[in-house]
């Protein structure tokens, strides 16, 4: 008699696998149940027309232990060669790590060739939406320092937060929660880091902290995608799902409350966060505490609301100073070698640059004692650190000028990093560690800061004054010789605000009304018919709807694989390239550069990571691609079977795994939540609680996966950089995610 199952497999269509006798192959077959054609076709017309493919067997020759083996062999060559301490650049090892995994499916389990070598184009095309997301976010960014509305927005929150590192940080948490609501595709990162960045923190320690903050809302992007699209195979209630979501929160506002501090230490010091811990609970209760109440009734809205919420209260937190601590510019300035007031860029054209290089001067500190003047050549206003003039002092030349760092050639050598103290004496330089941006001292020189400014504070003491008072820096400058001084509320302040914002709150709200699917747009955008097509012989059948989705299926003649690309819903056209392209016509008359030096700006960051990105998604389609008989399934299935209760202890870190070679939370959650569900049946637990501790791995995995450590990088220009770096900063985090998550599901719902 023949039998039939049915099943999801990644990128093909719901089919049914049929037996024709005892001893005949089985076979996966699009929408049909009776395989009498592919038994009887003799042309390849005829049997693509049929829809079916020989069913292959599950596993290689030597057995389940020796299959995991195998199949782990291309990751773990992945993480020894990024890891080391001399590291693979990503645009080897990931081709190589490919190209591992295609010969195992070749010569050891013996996959379909087609399916096998077609899973290679498909990974090819899938490039191009990380791709394209970078392109869009880099344009909207180079628009944005273009156009001068970045300066702004900086000038803008500087006034806000007044340099208050903590404060900016937890602002920026909130934001990339919120965006990572609407839409997901590692677009917090994209959008989150070049403005940290922008705020004058190091570049490096910027991506790795986004990178961070995005694992705490990944379970609920794209308002709620990997939920109800990751686990929508399954079989799932409504209830089941909402289920998840809120045993998911659960352990999220568990594993935020702890962790969060720790990173936020990678760029404030301790002593600082330790006189802010009140701030950092009150303003991430603002942003988590609603995400969690909301978890108890949707899956698709918390982490957008709750981290809306989080923006609005954070900035109320800020005004009026709640739980925040007064902070002394030249203590942050000695312990991190930045001053808090810094504004800073990720393009290498923006009138902060341009100003610089005019003045030929490197960044400083400019402070007047009161029982001092400091020298310098020229006449500059103090401003105080909102930016606003303090007063029109002018400063003149005295008998021992001082060079902040020694010589103009230095300076052009250090420009905007060298710090200087009127000391007639001793000067003492500065230099920029190699990708990070940090300001490093030698013991000695450290010292001989320290010094300096304990002697600059007690003259200042005495006085009854801070040196807060009195300091500016060039980067303020520049923007205040631009716009001038901040505009009160009745002088047009409120237009200029909206205008100057524009590129950020309209991509939000794109964003939003984009992928909210109460609101219908959603569906339009992604509509794959009424369309038309293109047949291109066996490379695979070519369409493109109404609503410019576009797919190749059947690629090489496999039944169901296929890729398929929605342009006007992947974030790259909209909103970004809308966004950018809007803005450029509001700000047209104040470009700094022509719309073509941006894009080729933009095309020169992307040829590194299209090689590394390209080499990551034929790795990840080789492993996904082949339903029961894929090399992830093979993996999640043996494990599960050969730990039975002892898979609770690892289910999170197999979230985690499919988040790191997958570079998405959905995908983690398509790959391994029907080993969930098996393994939850076999041990006698919930069903949901496991399948919420997949979804809160996956969510953590997002801290060390490839694609969007590639894409950060990319975007803000971190090229000096290895992802094996980020990874060494990032892996304990995700690791600490996993394990308090583990724990509070069993502490709270996992029973056996």
């Amino acid at each position: 008699m023949p039998t039939e199952s049915s099943g999801v497999e990644r990128g093909q269509l719901r089919s049914v696998v049929v037996k024709m006798a005892e001893d005949g192959p089985v076979y996966t077959c699009d929408e049909v149940t009776d395989v009498t054609c592919a038994e009887t076709c003799v042309s390849l017309e005829a049997c693509m027309e049929c829809g079916c493919a020989v069913l292959q067997d599950e596993g290689g020759p030597w057995g389940s232990a020796m299959d995991v083996i195998f199949c782990l062999l291309p990751i773990v060559f992945l993480l020894v060669v990024t890891l080391k301490p001399k590291p693979m650049a990503t645009t080897l090892s990931l081709p190589l790590a490919a190209l591992l995994m295609f010969l195992v499916r070749l010569m050891y389990l013996g996959s379909d060739p087609l399916l096998t070598s077609g899973s290679v184009i498909a990974g090819a095309h899938e490039a191009l939406t990380p791709l394209s997301i970078m392109a869009g976010a880099m344009s909207l960014f180079e628009v944005m320092e273009a156009t001068n509305c970045m300066p702004f927005m900086m000038r803008e929150m500087k006034a806000l937060t007044k340099g208050h590192p903590v404060a900016e940080l937890m602002i920026l948490f909130s934001f990339a929660y919120m965006v990572e609501g609407a839409s997901g595709f590692g677009t917090p990162v994209a959008l989150g880091a070049p403005m940290l960045i922008s705020l004058g923190h190091p570049k490096l320690e910027s991506v790795v902290v986004l990178l961070l903050m995005n694992t705490f809302a990944t379970v609920w992007g794209a308002a709620g995608t990997p939920i109800w699209f990751g686990f929508g195979g399954l079989g799932l209630t409504e209830d089941e799902f909402i289920e998840i979501s809120y045993k998911a929160a659960v352990c999220i506002a568990i594993a935020a409350y702890l962790l969060l501090p720790f990173v936020l230490s990678i760029m404030v010091p301790k002593t600082l966060l330790n006189k802010n811990r009140l701030f950092i609970a009150a303003s991430l209760s603002t942003c988590v505490l609603p995400s969690l109440g909301l978890s108890f009734a949707f899956y698709e809205f918390p982490a957008l609301i709750g981290g809306l919420v989080g923006c609005i209260g954070t900035s109320v937190l800020i005004h009026y100073r709640v739980g925040l601590s007064q902070h002394e510019p030249d203590e942050l300035l000695l312990e991190t070698g930045r001053h808090p007031m810094e504004i800073a860029s990720v393009c290498e054209e923006s009138i902060v640059h341009d100003y610089r290089k005019q003045q030929s001067v490197d960044f400083s500190v400019s402070t007047k004692g009161p029982a001092q003047e400091i020298a310098s050549t020229e006449s500059k206003p103090i401003t105080n650190p909102n930016g606003m003039a303090q007063n029109d002092i002018e400063i003149a030349e005295n008998d021992n000028p001082v060079d902040p760092v020694g010589s103009k050639k230095e300076a052009d050598e250090n420009l905007g990093r060298g710090v200087s103290f009127d000391d007639p004496v001793e000067t003492i330089e500065a230099t920029e560690d190699a990708g990070d941006g940090i300001v490093s001292f030698d013991d000695d020189e450290a010292l001989k800061r320290k010094n300096e400014v304990d002697r600059e504070r007690s003259i200042f003491q005495r006085q009854g004054t801070s040196m807060s008072d009195a300091v500016t820096t060039d980067s303020l400058r520049a923007v205040e010789d631009h716009f001038g001084p901040r505009k009160a509320v009745g002088e047009g302040y409120v237009k200029e605000l909206l205008l100057r914002t524009f590129p950020i709150w309209g991509t939000i709200l794109i964003l939003f009304l984009t992928r909210v699917e109460q609101i219908g747009i959603k569906e339009l955008l992604q509509r794959t018919d009424p369309h038309f097509s293109i047949y291109f012989g066996t490379y695979g059948t070519f369409e493109m709807s109404a609503s410019l989705v576009v797919s190749l299926k059947d690629i090489l003649t496999y039944p169901g694989l296929s890729w398929t690309y929605a342009l006007l819903y992947v974030p790259f056209l909209v909103p970004f390239i809308l966004m950018s392209a809007l803005t450029v016509f509001i700000f047209r008359k104040e470009l700094t550069r022509g719309v073509g030096k941006m894009r080729r700006n933009v095309l020169g960051r992307l040829v590194g990571p299209a090689k590394a990105l390209v080499g990551a998604l034929i790795l990840v389609e080789l492993m996904l691609n082949g339903g029961e008989a894929s090399p992830a399934s093979l993996i999640g299935t043996t494990l599960s079977e050969a730990m039975a209760g002892g898979w609770i202890a690892i289910a999170g870190f197999i979230g985690v795994l499919g988040s790191f070679f997958s570079g998405s939370t959905t995908i983690s959650n398509l790959t391994f939540g029907n080993i969930q569900m098996i393994a939850a049946e076999n041990i006698g637990t919930s069903t949901t609680s496991l399948l919420a501790l997949q979804a809160c791995g996956a969510s953590a995995g997002n801290g060390v996966c490839l694609n969007n450590i590639i894409a950060a990088c990319a975007i803000v220009g971190l090229t000096n950089v290895g992802e094996g770096t980020i990874i060494a900063k990032t892996y304990k985090y995700v690791l600490g995610f996993v394990v308090i998550a583990t724990i509070g599901m069993l502490i709270f719902f996992l029973r056996f």
